[in-house]
């Protein structure tokens, strides 16, 4: 019996880096290697097949266009239905990929329906994922979600965590189902393999339903008494969120619609000279605060350590707006001097959406903001320099 590795599951709740992530590593090459598009409304449907990758961003996004290369998206509706020699990568609030083809999906939508021809793996995460009849998978398959329903064909194993589950298509390896609060095996289905699941009660496997392997079932412990005070806390980190994010937000505009000679200029030493940027952002933010605290306990004085901390505070401050501008300078490279407002509302969504995302994550957003804070450090030592 082949081994199933549940740590591969993993996978999903890291599709969203994997998404975001990938935006960053493409966007570095020359403009001419891909086709970038951004803007309230956004369609790529062109007959022709677009020889490049396909980088777009926005309110509503529509891809129909064959591609010969990578299919990246970003935005709060995206419809796909693009034949791609590379791979999809989509993030947004409602996803719809349909009778599209590529080698691996990586996506993640709080509505998602994937349909289509893959010759890779899908790794997909939300709140609903829908994978429709016809579709076919050739290597394995990890979704997790509230509620996930799954029609398709998938060839290799299929690794499932999520409330509700329902299955009624076909694998030829195992299905591994974790975390469920009710599974359905439909009438339809096809296990090639084992069928293991864990949930809260044994699940109801309809007639017709075909399972060559072997079917194990781990119950779930119920807690008698769940946690009243986690909705009203649930609320109070949402709206913390939500107000934090517009501010951040506001800060960005004002920085670049404002002071957009500085802010562009800190834009590109951060982007140009990434690494550069990141170390020295990494130096001053270790070495300042000490070297405040040495002026606060030996003869320097006290006044000039206050001082040292409300500056370094107030430039760890605006490093934050500062750094949801880099990344959208590094998303859409070629458009740096002309940054829209939807580039700018992007790229501190995506930098935020990237920090809630554990150690992966947590370092890329951590590069990017030291990156942003050493140009921001640099360019303010310049004007102190100049007007002194």
């Amino acid at each position: 019996m082949k081994k199933i590795n549940i740590s591969r599951f993993r996978v999903v709740g890291l599709a969203l880096a994997a998404t975001i992530a990938s935006f960053a590593m493409y966007a570095v090459p020359a403009a001419h290697a891909a086709y970038f598009n951004a803007g309230r409304n956004v369609t790529v449907e062109n007959a022709a097949t677009v020889a490049q990758n396909v980088y777009v961003a926005g309110a509503s996004v529509a891809v129909s266009s064959p591609v010969n290369g990578d299919v990246l998206a970003a935005g709060s509706t995206l419809y796909i239905s693009s034949k791609a020699s590379g791979d999809i990568m989509a993030i947004g609030s409602n996803v719809i990929i349909q009778g599209a083809s590529a080698q691996d999906v990586r996506v993640a939508a709080a509505n998602l329906t994937v349909g289509g021809t893959f010759s890779g793996e899908l790794a997909a995460a939300g709140a609903s994922v829908t994978v429709t009849p016809g579709t076919t998978i050739a290597k394995d398959s990890y979704i997790a979600g509230a509620s996930i329903s799954f029609d398709g064909s998938e060839s290799g194993s299929l690794y499932l965590a999520g409330g509700a589950v329902y299955f009624d298509g076909t694998t030829g390896g195992n299905l591994v189902i974790k975390n469920a609060k009710q599974v359905t095996i439909g009438p339809d289905a096809v296990i090639g393999g084992n069928l293991d699941y864990t949930a809260q009660a044994s699940a109801t496997i309809e007639p017709g339903a075909h399972i060559a392997g072997a079917t194990t079932f781990h119950q779930t412990v119920v807690k008698q008494s769940p946690d009243a005070w986690m909705g009203p806390f649930a609320v109070l980190i949402t709206l913390w969120w939500f107000i934090k994010f517009l501010m951040m937000l506001t800060a960005a505009y004002l920085f670049w619609y404002v002071l957009r000679r500085d802010a562009t200029e800190i834009v590109t030493r951060a982007t140009h000279g990434f690494w550069k940027e990141l170390l020295r952002g990494f130096v001053v933010a270790v070495a300042l605060p000490v070297a405040a605290i040495i002026a606060l306990i030996t003869v320097i004085g006290m006044i000039p350590g206050i001082a040292a901390f409300l500056a370094y505070g107030l430039v760890l401050l605006v490093a934050c707006p500062m750094a949801g501008i880099v990344t959208a300078a590094v998303i859409w490279r070629n458009r740096t001097p002309n940054l829209r407002w939807y580039h700018i509302l992007l790229g501190v969504l995506i930098l935020d959406i990237i920090g809630f995302i554990p150690f992966i994550g947590w370092i890329v957003a951590l590069a990017v903001y030291l990156a942003s804070f050493g140009a921001l450090v640099m360019v303010l030592w310049l004007r102190i320099i100049k007007r002194a």
